[in-house]
């Protein structure tokens, strides 16, 4: 029996509501760090009179950090525990934030693009320990829903700074984004040390001295019975060969291989969305003030969307539901891009293009986290969602060149809605292999009992 399996289908205890909410909280605050440099890259452009080149890479330094905290860094969760990297990401990001008004134009960009480097390894970090432990403590019948919610987290966090924080940057100047950036993330490592419990599957599989007093002290919270001793060990593959190679291994191997080919492909439509639809309408226009006001319509739809595809997802598997949510996203993001730059249509077409878009990061931070055993699932939720970031770093930089090569917003926005499709396939093929992989252990004669007599 697998430690989760303490937590059946009825009210949720305060612990776990708890984790819930810090482990969401968490994740607002990495969507405002994230968003941070798109509404405050006007006020630097203008503090540092730096080219749109030089602007670029401040911009996608938090993308090569997650990258590198994702890949490289999130898997040692699972040697030293997820609370404990909870808290190192937390202060990664503080760092980062701590060194990013230290730019002058004396000094130019590079302390800033150092600064989003290291804040973008503690939010690649953050991402793949808060999905694993909202997975383990959310009830089942929210699961679905609270997951959503987690993805919706991120377009909250940026609505939040671009609405809040951004109109206070003409007269603070751009350097107070990142001193209230750095102050949240202290107190939020602060607060997931305080608040934030360990892993259940962790402390059941990693075999410390202390593991069962920690568990059963959670579980006595949870109005769960205590344990006698540890489970047996769900993982005793994952020790043998270590957790990369069982990632990479094997039926899990090839379950690695369709996510990461189909979160590459959701990244490259959902990062030239994210990057060039706001701008594309503002430059048609030749009015910069448009820009914002697709950010809101990008936020609020997804958001929105997010919640829907959780509510659904309670109720149709989301194996099923997110290619459906994929294909409408497809045809709402080439519709965007068809219908043209006149506002009042591109602000709705955007939203509903948004609406079914952002719902791919849910299903994505839904699925992944299940397909491995306990002391693999931060190093393969962190390789999948790693790697998937070469499609979002890869995504402004092709963009631009379509559209210096003199791609109109209907072309360019057609063909890169189509990679979503190429994501909704994957997660179809997954759904298929689990299934066939379920029956054949179903048909799987049981084996016979020594000693027994008819």
């Amino acid at each position: 029996m697998r430690i989760t399996d303490h937590i059946p289908q009825e009210r949720m205890s305060g612990l776990q509501k708890r984790a819930v909410v810090i482990a969401i909280t968490l994740v607002v605050l990495d969507g405002y760090d994230v968003s941070l440099t798109s509404f405050a890259a006007p006020y630097i452009e203008r503090g540092f009179g730096v080219s749109k080149a030089e602007l670029g890479l401040v911009m996608s330094g938090a993308l090569i950090g997650m990258l590198v905290g994702s890949i490289i860094v999130a898997p040692l969760a699972d040697r030293i525990g997820r609370r404990k990297m909870g808290v190192i990401a937390t202060t990664t990001i503080a760092v980062g934030m701590f060194i990013g008004p230290f730019a002058t134009p004396e000094t130019g960009t590079w302390p800033l693009v150092l600064s989003r480097i290291v804040t973008g390894v503690g939010v690649g970090c953050l991402v793949a320990v808060v999905g694993v432990i909202l997975t383990e403590y959310t009830g089942k019948r929210v699961y679905a829903l609270v997951m959503a919610v987690y993805a919706a987290a991120i377009n909250i966090g940026g609505l939040l700074g671009s609405m809040i924080v951004g109109p206070m940057l003409d007269a603070r100047g751009w350097q107070f984004g990142w001193w209230i950036g750095f102050v949240l993330s202290a107190i939020a490592a602060v607060a997931t040390y305080a608040l934030l419990p360990e892993s259940l599957a962790w402390l059941s599989e990693g075999r410390r001295p202390d593991s069962l007093q920690r568990l059963n002290a959670l579980l006595a919270k949870m109005h769960r019975p205590a344990l006698t001793s540890l489970p047996e060990p769900e993982s005793t593959g994952v020790k043998a060969k270590g957790s990369l190679r069982t990632v990479f291994t094997g039926r899990t191997g090839v379950y690695t291989l369709l996510m990461i080919v189909g979160y590459i492909a959701y990244m490259l439509s959902f990062y030239f969305m994210t990057n060039w639809a706001p701008s594309s309408v503002a430059s048609a226009n030749d009015n910069p003030a448009l820009a914002p006001q697709l950010v809101t319509a990008f936020s609020i739809g997804g958001i929105l969307g997010n919640v829907l595809f959780g509510y659904l997802g309670g109720r149709i598997s989301i194996r099923v539901l997110a290619p459906v949510f994929l294909l409408l996203a497809t045809v709402t993001l080439s519709l965007f891009g068809i219908v043209g730059s006149q506002m009042p249509t591109a602000w709705w077409t955007l939203f509903a293009a948004s609406f079914f878009v952002c719902s791919g990061t849910a299903a994505f931070y839904t699925i992944v986290p299940t397909l491995y055993p306990t002391l693999a699932r931060s190093t393969g939720f962190g390789v999948v969602i790693g790697v998937g970031r070469f499609g979002g770093i890869a995504a402004p930089v092709i963009g631009g060149a379509a559209f210096d090569a003199g791609w109109g917003m209907g072309v360019a926005f057609t063909v890169f809605s189509l990679p979503m499709l190429l994501a909704g396939v994957s997660i179809i093929v997954l759904h298929l292999a689990q299934r066939r992989s379920e029956a054949a252990e179903a048909q799987r004669p049981e084996p016979a009992l020594s000693g027994t007599s008819a």
